[in-house]
Order: C-alpha cells, then structure tokens, then sequence
C-alpha cells in the first residue's frame, strides 16, 4: 500500500505537462523514426534516444525567431528536456534483453559445421 501512496505523490509532483511540452512530445511521436516490436504480448513502438535528440535539433523548436530564443541549442538541452517529459511519463524506459540460446541449440549448431 506505501508504494502506491509514493507513487501517486511523485505524479501530483510532477504537475501538468505544459502546451509546449505536449506539442514537442506530439512532434516526437510522429516525427521521430520508430521501430516496432512485441513486449510482454503487447505491440509497442520504441525510439533511439540519439535519433530524438537529432530530429529536436531539427525542429522547429532549435530554431531561434525574432525577439525570442531558441528552446534547444545544444544536445545537452534536449537531453534534459527529454528527462523532463520522461519523469512527466510522456514515454518510458525500457531495456533490450536479448534471448539465449540453449546449450542444446550451441552442441547442435557446432555439429553441422563439422
């Protein structure tokens, strides 16, 4: 029940995404190249992190207009504001593992090089 509580407390302080932040995570989604895969049954897109940071250097949102400033001007600021958005659950984190092969598999392989 404790885990629950801090869970939901670490949502509330987090607060609403902001106009700018729901539009730059939009623009992530549609914009980003993804690949997809199954996990845990379900289909889910995923991303590489570089090729975010790359497409936001890109955007529209790097790009300085008159009387106002950049939102990104280096890697190291999209880093950061990906952070944001990830604590403020736009996207999740997630590792590969990549599946063994049974040892059965390795003496039946080493065979058929023979």
């Amino acid at each position: 029940m404790a885990e629950r509580r801090r869970h939901k407390k670490r949502i509330q302080e987090v607060g609403e995404p902001s106009k700018e932040e729901k539009a730059v995570a939009k623009f992530l989604r549609f914009n980003c190249p993804t690949k997809s895969t199954n996990m845990m049954g379900h289909r889910v897109d995923y991303f590489i992190a570089s090729k975010a940071v790359d497409c936001l250097l890109d955007s529209k949102w790097a790009k300085a207009k008159k009387g106002e400033e950049a939102l990104f001007t280096t890697r190291e600021s999209v880093v950061d504001y990906c952070n944001r958005l990830l604590k403020k659950q736009f996207f999740h984190r997630a590792l590969k593992v990549m599946k063994m092969k049974y040892e059965k598999d390795i003496k039946k392989e080493k065979k058929k090089k023979k």
